[in-house]
């Protein structure tokens, strides 16, 4: 894949049994873009500080995004890290807005976005997911979801 020009992204949702193996690290090492969120982070590092826990992997992934939910996200690439704040919304339902956001994050990242521009729309995507029920609502109402970005995306 990589000869290719392709890349990797992973979440990894969670471990229901709460073990989160070594073997996790070696698979990184084969990874582009690591999303998890800020518990995932700690539990992955065993650490009980994100930020620590974000600079370890970044030693290991090229680009770690941390989700933080309601405070926003950050994201490392190196030495480099941003930060983007989350949008207040009048949230419905969670579900799928870690999904949600991944997608906005890589549709940006994979046409060469910085990571500000990856972040912001990570973001708005996380967000207009929690404005209706379920996982997918929001995306399946065309005209919402238009209308959602189109209030809030960022202006270049």
């Amino acid at each position: 894949m990589k000869s290719r020009g392709l890349t990797t992204s992973l979440d990894t949702n969670d471990d229901p049994e709460d073990l989160w193996a070594d073997d996790l690290m070696e698979v990184l090492r084969y990874v582009d873009v690591f999303l998890p969120n800020e518990r995932e982070i700690m539990k992955i590092t065993r650490t009980t500080d994100p930020r620590a826990g974000l600079a370890k992997l970044a030693e290991i992934v090229p680009v770690v995004v941390a989700k933080l939910g309601p405070e926003g996200a950050v994201a490392r690439r190196g030495k480099e890290e941003v930060t983007g704040p989350a949008l207040r919304v009048e949230a419905i339902d969670p579900v799928g807005a870690g999904d949600s956001f991944d997608a906005g994050f890589l549709h940006q990242y994979v046409r060469g976005a910085d990571l500000a521009t990856c972040l912001a729309y990570g973001n708005l995507a996380g967000a207009c997911s929690t404005t209706k029920p379920g996982g997918t609502e929001a995306f399946r109402d065309r005209a919402h979801f238009q209308k959602f970005f189109s209030m809030h995306a960022p202006r270049p």
